[in-house]
C-alpha cells in the first residue's frame, strides 16, 4: 500500500506538530514521537506526481485508486508548512498542498495555500512551471487577472492561450497542444522540480478546462453560448464551477428543474444561487425571482451578494420585516428582471394580502429550507411551502437549499413527487474540522474522522495560574479554575483557549443559553481586575477600529456595562437579544478580522456567515436537553469557511465529557456528544404540524396520547377560551399523580393552540376566495393531505390530522367570506381576531381621531390584557414609550431601574416583534365604511407607529434609514438630525442622503467602519 498504517500514524504526528505550533507549545515540551513524519514527503510526492500523470493520461482506474490518498497528501503538506520546522521547504509544501487540494476538488483549501504561497513568491518573475501554476491558481481561485505576456517561449504561449480560453472561450485545443509542447521543453531540461511542477500544471489546467464555465454552462443549461458570453466576458464571472455548482448544473437545475439542494455549509452556495437565477433569466423562463431566508441578517447578506453579482443588470428589492404593504407596484411593464428578497414571515404576509402575488414569481429559492419543525415558525413555513407547492405551475421553478436535511429524499418526494430532483453528493464535503476535548489533565485530545479513535493530543496545553486577590480577599483564586462547577470551569477553559488561539484566526465562544452571556463577560472582567494578561485578545484586533466599536457599544449600554468593558479588551457579543446595530458591527468586525473573538449563542448557527477558525463549545445542552444534532451540525459548519481556512477546530471545553467517558454515567454523555459530530446522526426534518397529533410528553413517566388530545380539540375548539379549559383539566389530572411541574402542561397546550391557530388562519385565507367552487370540507382534507405532516405521518396520525383539519374547517365556515378575508389578513387565530375586533369597537377607533401617543397607550394596555402573565407589567408601558422615542438601553435602565439584559429582552421580543405584530393585526381588522363621512381611518397613523415600534425610532426618516441603509437606531437618529427633516419616506431617503453625504461620512468616521461601508454600498 502507498499509504499504509505507518503512514497514517505519521500523518497524525505531522498534524500534532502543527497543532503544537498552533497552541504555541515550546519545542522542549513536545512529546516524543516514535516515528519521523518527515519521511511522508516521499510517498506524498509520489501520490501527487502519479495522480497528475493519470489525469494527463486519462487513466481513470488508477485515479480511483489514488484518490483516497490524495487528501492525505494535501493534509500532510498543509500540516508540514504549519509545523514550521522545515521552513526551507515552505514554498514546496504550500504549492504541493494547494495542488493536492485542487486535484482533489477542494478548491477552497487550494486557494488558502496559494494565497500563502503568494506572500513567499511575491514579485517572483521566474518563467518556470511553479510560477505559472501559482499565477493560474491566483486567476482561477483568487480572481487575480492573468497578464498577457510578450515573447515566443512555450511558457508565454501557455500563459496566453490559457488566458484566451478562460476569458473568451477560445483555443482550448491549441492550449492543450501548447501544454504538451511546454512539457516536452521542461522534460528535456531535466530539472527535477520543474518536471514535478509541469505535470501538476498540465493536470490542473485539464481539470480546470473540464470544470470551466465555457464548457459546462451551455452544456447544462440549454442556453446558447452567445447568450452566456456577455456574462462570461466579465472579470467578475465564474470562470470555473466548483463541485457544488457543477452538481447543480448536472442535475438540470439550470434548465429549470425543481430541486432540493442538500449540501454542506461553505461549499459555494451563494455562487450556486447566482447561477440558478442567471440561467433562469437568460433562458427567459423567469422575469422575477424571489429568495426567502429565515433571518433579516441573512437577507441583508444575500441582498449585498446579489447586488455584487448582478450590478445594474437586475432590479433588487429587499422587503422590510415590518408586516405591512411595501410590495405593491413592484411589477411594471418594463423588461428589467428583478430579484426579491424576504423572510418567510414576510412572504406569508404578502400571500395573505395578495393571493395573486405568487403567480407573478417565476423562480422561488428557499435558503436554509429546513424550518418545517422550527416551532410556531415551522407551522407557518410549512403552510406557506404547501400553498406554493399546490399552486406551482409547470412554468415556475422551486429550489430549496439546506445543509442539514438528513431525510432530503422524503422531502423531495413530498415537494415534487416525480417532477423534481435531489442535488446531493457525499463526496462534496465542507472544510475539515478537528474536534478537541479538554481534560482535567490539562491536555486537549483531538479526533478527526473517527470519534472512537483518538488521533493525537496536545500535552499540558493548559497552564493554571494563581490570580491576584482583590482587597479583603484571602481565598486563593486560579485561572483556569478546573475545580469550580462544570459551566464555570468550561467557560474558564474557553476563555483560556481563546487567548491561546486568537492570533491564528477568528474565535467564537459558544454558550447554549442567553443568560450565560453575562457569566462569560463578567469572568473576563474579573480576570482583568486580577491583572491576568488578556493582551492577546486586544493585540489581535485593529486598535483604532476596536476603540470605535467600544465607543459605539458604550453609547448603547453605558460605560459600566460588561459589553462595553469587554469590547475594550477585544471581545464582542453576538446574540438575538442585543441591539441590532451592535450585532451588525460584531458580525462585520469578525468578518473583516478587525476583532478576533466573539461570544455568541445559537444565532451563529442560523446562517450568519461569520468566518471563524475556532468554535469553543462550553455546553451542548440547552437546559436539560442536548441540542439537536442538526442544529449542532449547522453551528460547526460556520467554522473554517471555504477559501479562508483549510481546517476548523471545534473544542469542547467541558472536561467532564472526556474525563468521565468510561464511567457508567459518563459513557452515555460521551456517546451523545460523539453523535453530535456525525452528520448521519442528524435528526430527520419533521413537521411542527405533525406534533399536533403526536404524544404530549409531560415528564419521563406521564404522557398524553395524541389521540386523546385530538379528542379534546374536537370537544373544545368551539369554545371562546379554546383549549384553556382543557389545559386546566390536564393540570388537575396531573396534580393527582405528581404535585408539581404543571408549567410544562400549560406550555405544551399553548404550543398546540398556536399550531391550531395557524391552520385556522390559513383556512380563513383559502375560504375567503369568492371564486372557490369546491366543497369546503374536501378543500380542507386536500390541504391536509398536501402537507409535509401528512407525508411523514403514520396511518393513525393521518386519520387524526384529517379530523383536526375538518374540525377547524367547521369552525371557519361559520363566518362570512368578507369577515374571513379580514381574519386571513390578520394572520392570527379567529379567537384572537374576535378580541381585536371587539377592542376596536369598544375603543371607537374609527369614530374618534386619536393621536399616535394615545393609540400607543391604548394598544399597550390591550397587549397587557392579552398577556396577563408577563413579567415587568408595571414598567412595560414606560419601556415601550422610551423605545419608540429612540432612548437607548442604558438610559431606559437608569430611568426604570431594570437590568439592561431585561430591557434588551423586552425590546427585541415583546415590543419589536409581538407588539409590532399586534398593531399589524389591528390595521388589518379595522373596517372603514367609505360612505360614512364621520368615520376616520386610523390605519395610516397605526402603520407609522408600527414601523417606529419595529425599529425603536421616533420619526419616519429614522425608519427609512433603518429599512434602506442600516438597521441601527442610534445612527438613524444622528443621520435624521443631519438631514433636518423627520418625514423622509423610504423611496426618497437615498437621494436625500446623497445631498449631504460629505457631512454624513465625516460623522460616520467616528463610528465602526461597517456603517461607512454600508452607506457607500447603498449610495453606489
Amino acid at each position: 500500500m502507498i499509504f499504509g498504517k505507518n503512514a497514517e500514524q505519521m500523518l497524525k504526528y505531522q498534524k500534532a506538530k502543527a497543532k503544537l505550533v498552533e497552541y504555541h507549545v515550546p519545542v522542549n515540551e513536545y512529546p516524543g514521537f516514535t516515528m519521523n513524519s518527515n519521511e511522508l514527503s516521499y510517498p506524498t510526492t509520489y501520490i501527487l506526481s502519479r495522480y497528475s500523470e493519470c489525469v494527463i493520461e486519462e487513466n481513470q482506474r488508477e485515479l480511483d485508486e489514488l484518490e483516497p490518498f490524495l487528501r492525505s497528501a494535501a493534509q500532510y503538506y498543509d500540516a508540514a508548512f504549519n509545523s514550521e520546522d522545515r521552513k526551507i521547504y515552505d514554498i514546496d509544501f504550500l504549492m504541493s498542498g494547494a495542488s493536492a487540494y485542487f486535484l482533489n476538488n477542494d478548491f477552497g483549501s487550494a486557494k488558502v495555500l496559494a494565497e500563502k504561497a503568494n506572500t513567499i513568491l511575491e514579485n517572483n518573475v521566474d518563467a518556470n512551471p511553479q510560477t505559472l501554476l501559482l499565477n493560474i491558481y491566483n486567476y482561477l481561485l483568487g480572481g487575480v487577472s492573468l497578464p498577457f505576456l510578450k515573447g515566443n517561449s512555450t511558457f508565454v504561449e501557455v500563459n496566453n492561450y490559457f488566458r484566451d480560453y478562460f476569458e473568451k472561450g477560445q483555443n482550448q485545443e491549441v492550449l492543450k497542444t501548447k501544454l504538451f509542447e511546454y512539457r516536452g521543453v521542461i522534460y528535456s531540461a531535466a530539472d527535477p522540480d520543474d518536471v514535478f511542477y509541469v505535470d501538476i500544471l498540465l493536470a490542473v489546467i485539464f481539470i480546470a478546462c473540464r470544470n470551466s464555465s465555457w464548457e459546462l454552462l451551455t452544456q447544462c443549461s440549454d442556453i446558447i453560448m452567445e447568450d452566456w458570453t456577455s456574462y462570461l466576458y466579465k472579470t467578475s464571472s465564474i470562470k470555473m464551477l466548483w463541485p457544488a455548482q457543477r452538481l447543480i448544473a448536472e442535475k438540470g437545475i439550470l434548465r429549470g428543474e425543481n430541486a432540493i439542494v442538500q449540501l454542506p455549509t461553505g461549499v459555494g452556495k451563494t455562487k450556486s444561487i447566482e447561477l440558478i437565477i442567471r440561467a433562469a433569466f437568460l433562458s427567459h423562463r423567469a422575469h422575477t425571482a424571489i429568495i426567502v431566508a429565515p433571518l433579516r441578517a441573512l437577507c441583508n447578506e444575500i441582498t449585498m451578494d446579489m447586488h455584487r453579482s448582478f450590478s445594474k443588470d437586475v432590479t433588487i428589492n429587499q422587503f422590510s420585516d415590518v408586516l405591512q404593504n411595501d410590495f405593491s407596484n413592484l411589477f411594471s411593464d418594463n423588461d428589467q428582471k428583478q430579484i426579491l428578497i424576504c423572510t418567510p414571515e414576510k412572504l406569508s404576509y404578502i400571500l395573505h394580502h395578495d393571493t395573486n402575488f405568487l403567480n407573478l414569481i417565476d423562480l422561488f429559492i428557499f435558503d436554509e429550507g429546513h424550518m418545517f419543525d422550527d416551532g410556531s415558525r415551522g407551522v407557518a413555513y410549512e403552510l406557506l411551502v404547501t400553498h406554493i407547492r399546490q399552486h406551482l405551475s409547470n412554468k415556475q421553478q422551486f429550489v430549496l437549499l439546506s445543509a442539514v436535511l438528513s431525510n432530503s429524499e422524503k422531502i423531495q418526494k413530498w415537494l415534487f413527487a416525480d417532477n423534481g430532483v435531489l442535488a446531493s453528493d457525499p463526496k462534496i464535503v465542507s472544510t475539515p474540522k478537528s474536534v478537541g476535548f479538554t481534560s482535567n489533565q490539562k491536555n486537549i485530545y483531538f479526533f478527526t474522522d473517527d470519534k472512537s479513535e483518538e488521533d493525537y493530543f496536545i500535552p499540558r496545553v493548559i497552564k493554571i495560574q494563581k490570580l491576584k486577590n482583590l482587597p479583603r480577599e484571602r481565598k486563593e483564586h486560579l485561572f483556569p479554575d478546573l475545580t469550580s462547577r462544570s459551566l464555570s470551569s468550561s467557560i474558564d477553559i474557553a476563555i483560556y483557549n481563546a487567548l491561546k488561539l486568537c492570533s491564528n484566526g477568528g474565535v467564537a465562544i459558544y454558550i447554549a443559553q442567553q443568560r450565560s452571556m453575562k457569566t462569560v463577560f463578567e469572568r473576563l472582567l474579573d480576570l482583568n481586575k486580577r491583572e491576568y494578561d488578556l493582551d492577546d485578545l486586544k493585540n489581535n484586533s485593529d486598535a483604532l477600529e476596536l476603540e470605535k466599536i467600544k465607543s459605539f457599544i458604550e453609547q448603547y449600554y453605558g460605560s459600566d456595562h460588561y459589553y462595553t468593558k469587554a469590547a475594550q479588551l477585544g471581545v464582542l457579543p453576538h446574540s438575538s437579544n442585543i441591539q441590532n446595530g451592535v450585532k451588525l458591527v460584531a458580525e462585520y468586525a469578525i468578518k473583516k478580522k478587525h476583532v478576533a473573538c466573539v461570544v455568541c449563542t445559537s444565532t451563529l448557527a442560523q446562517g450568519v456567515n461569520i468566518p471563524i477558525k475556532y468554535l469553543l463549545v462550553t455546553s451542548m445542552r440547552v437546559g436539560q436537553k442536548m441540542m439537536k444534532v442538526r442544529n449542532f451540525q449547522n453551528l460547526i459548519g460556520r467554522t473554517a469557511r471555504s477559501g479562508i481556512y483549510t481546517e476548523g477546530s471545534i473544542i469542547i471545553t467541558d472536561t467532564k465529557i472526556y474525563d468521565e467517558r468510561r464511567n457508567k454515567k459518563g459513557k452515555y454523555a460521551w456517546n451523545e456528544c460523539v453523535k453530535m459530530f456525525d452528520p448521519q446522526s442528524a435528526e430527520p426534518c419533521s413537521s411542527s404540524i405533525l406534533s399536533l397529533v403526536q404524544d404530549m410528553k409531560i415528564d419521563y413517566k406521564y404522557v398524553v396520547r395524541g389521540k386523546k388530545f385530538i379528542e379534546a380539540v374536537i370537544n373544545h375548539l368551539d369554545e371562546k377560551e379554546s383549549l384553556e379549559r382543557y389545559a386546566k383539566e390536564l393540570v388537575e389530572e396531573y396534580l393527582k399523580k405528581k404535585p408539581d411541574g404543571t408549567q410544562n402542561i400549560v406550555k405544551q397546550v399553548q404550543w398546540r393552540q398556536e399550531i391550531l391557530d395557524c391552520i385556522e388562519n390559513y383556512l380563513c385565507l383559502v375560504y375567503s376566495d369568492e371564486n372557490m367552487d369546491k366543497d369546503k370540507e374536501s378543500v380542507a382534507v386536500d390541504i391536509c393531505i398536501n402537507t409535509l405532516a401528512y407525508a411523514l405521518a403514520t396511518d393513525e396520525e393521518k386519520e387524526l390530522l384529517q379530523k383536526v383539519f375538518l374540525k377547524i374547517s367547521g369552525v371557519v365556515q361559520k363566518y362570512p367570506t368578507v369577515q374571513l378575508r379580514s381574519y386571513a389578513n390578520a394572520m392570527s387565530g379567529i379567537a384572537q381576531s374576535l378580541k381585536i375586533e371587539q377592542w376596536i369597537i369598544a375603543n371607537e377607533l374609527v369614530e374618534n381621531c386619536f393621536s399616535e401617543e394615545e393609540l400607543l397607550d391604548m394598544i399597550i394596555e390591550f397587549y397587557l390584557e392579552l398577556n396577563d402573565d408577563m413579567r415587568y407589567r408595571d414598567q412595560f408601558q414606560d419601556v415601550c414609550q422610551a423605545w419608540v422615542k429612540g432612548k437607548l438601553p442604558y438610559e431606559i435602565g437608569a430611568e426604570k431601574e431594570l437590568d439592561i439584559s431585561e430591557i434588551d429582552d423586552l425590546c427585541s421580543k415583546r415590543i419589536s416583534y409581538e407588539l409590532n405584530f399586534l398593531i399589524g393585526n389591528i390595521c388589518d381588522l379595522i373596517v372603514i365604511n367609505e360612505e360614512n363621512d364621520e368615520q376616520v381611518d386610523p390605519r395610516n397613523t397605526l402603520m407609522i407607529l408600527q414601523e417606529k415600534m419595529k425599529y425603536g425610532v421616533p420619526s419616519i426618516t429614522a425608519v427609512s434609514i433603518c429599512e434602506k441603509i442600516f438597521n441601527d437606531r442610534l445612527l438613524a437618529l444622528k443621520l435624521t438630525e443631519i438631514l433636518d427633516d423627520e418625514n423622509i419616506p423610504p423611496d426618497r431617503i437615498v437621494r436625500r442622503l446623497k445631498r449631504k453625504q460629505e457631512t454624513i461620512f465625516s460623522v460616520l468616521e467616528e463610528y465602526p467602519v461597517y456603517f461607512c461601508d454600508r452607506l457607500k454600498f447603498a449610495l453606489r
